[in-house]
């Protein structure tokens, strides 16, 4: 997935969406908590193997890298996981976890992953 790489593009998105995704957004459910520095981390990782996958100069955008490859953000793609994970746990049969939906505490400086996905 080099610069040189012989892989065709759609290969290496490929990859990208099979192999590297889930290892950026490992356990992204509960990123509604870090700080978005944390995310931002993510994000830049993401933005350098975008680049280097295209072999796109440095004066070339991130936002159309991932425009023309239609690729989301690491934050829209945890908003994306956020929701899914909610809505899902909505129909969970277990009682104690249903009881972790009633509990919002925003007494702390960061908002819990539940409030920060409404949809």
């Amino acid at each position: 997935m080099g610069r040189r790489s012989p892989l065709a593009l759609e290969n290496k998105l490929l990859l990208f969406k099979q192999v590297l995704r889930p290892i950026l957004t490992y356990a992204a459910q509960i990123w509604g908590l870090a700080a978005p520095s944390n995310r931002k981390i993510a994000q830049i990782l993401q933005n350098k193997i975008l680049t280097i996958m295209v072999n796109a100069p440095w004066y070339v955008r991130n936002s159309v890298i991932h425009n023309d490859l239609k690729i989301q953000t690491i934050d829209e793609v945890i908003k994306e996981l956020s929701r899914n994970f909610f809505q899902k746990l909505v129909s969970h049969t277990n009682p104690t976890v249903l009881n972790q939906l009633n509990y919002t505490h925003n007494n702390g400086k960061y908002a819990f992953p539940y409030a920060t996905t409404k949809w």
